[in-house]
């Protein structure tokens, strides 16, 4: 069954269906973001790749273009009827839907050697090797050229709007979040992913920096070009020093900011910055009204 998940994904990636979109019902939702890394990181290289996407709210059949298929990792021992109609919705309005069985927490070990070996044969079917990360060290190696410059550079933030105005199918838009995690700050990033959905019918995806860099970051730089990348810091009130570093773990992050904002550049891609003040879900739902 993992050979045969393995050649599905494969495969439709290769037709364009390179969207990989989880839905995960019952007690282990949180599995999207294992998920993430293990295809992101073993797949997204040779500008191929098979960009997952979790956490977003599911919508209706109309409401996302030609390149997704839906993964279903239903709760078997607790259905959720009201998700199997939308799933079974989406199937029947010609969205490919992979539905996996799952039994709760107990039931993980099976899961993640059924998706490793699934994750392997797809990176043979699109011809790649599944076991490297040639693009995560890229970003590292910015880090250290901005940080070792002392005073951190002020690059070109970029224009949202008009990055957001490229966004249609085939293209995803990246959210990066160098922000402290927070409940309400999800929620609003979930808000402005819904919003630019129903506007454009691209694909969104979220992280939280540094995190994601060593996930989603690997296919955000050798994966298909088709990202656009929404950079978003906050600066909190609190900061603490790096012992023996010579310089704050905020430095350090705004310094990881500016680095992967570079080097997503040098790969010519589209990728703006925007500060956020303030209180920052609410900075977020500022930005959803000002630029979708």
């Amino acid at each position: 069954s993992g050979l045969w998940l393995g050649v599905a994904l494969g495969g439709l990636a290769l037709q364009g269906r390179d969207k990989a979109t989880f839905v995960v019902s019952g007690a282990i939702e949180s599995f999207g973001l294992w998920v993430e890394q293990l295809i992101a990181e073993s797949t997204g290289k040779q500008g191929r790749g098979i960009l997952p996407v979790a956490g977003e709210p599911l919508g209706d059949p109309d409401d996302y273009g030609n390149d997704r298929v839906f993964i279903y990792l239903r709760n078997a021992d607790e259905p959720d009827e009201e998700l199997d109609k939308k799933i079974d919705a989406l199937g029947r309005a010609g969205h490919p839907t992979l539905k996996l069985d799952a039994h709760g927490a107990s039931d993980l070990g099976r899961i993640f050697f059924f998706s490793e070996f699934a994750v392997a044969v797809a990176g043979w079917a699109l011809g790649i090797n599944a076991f490297n990360q040639p693009n995560v060290q890229e970003a590292k190696d910015k880090t250290n050229e901005v940080l070792a410059g002392g005073e951190l550079p002020s690059p070109d933030p970029g224009d949202a709007r008009q990055l957001l105005g490229k966004a249609e199918p085939p293209h995803y838009v990246a959210i990066m979040g160098y922000v402290e995690p927070s409940d309400e700050f999800d929620a609003a990033v979930t808000e402005l992913r819904e919003a630019i959905r129903a506007k454009t019918k691209a694909t969104t995806t979220f992280g939280y920096g540094p995190r994601f860099l060593h996930s989603t970051g690997q296919l955000h730089k050798g994966g298909p070009p088709t990202g656009l990348f929404l950079q978003l810091i906050h600066d909190g009130d609190e900061d603490v020093e790096i012992p023996e570093a010579g310089y704050t773990f905020g430095h350090l992050k705004n310094a990881q900011a500016i680095g992967d904002l570079l080097t997503l550049r040098d790969h010519g891609l589209p990728a703006v910055q925007v500060r956020l003040e303030g209180d920052p879900a609410a900075a977020v739902r500022s930005l959803k009204e000002e630029i979708v």
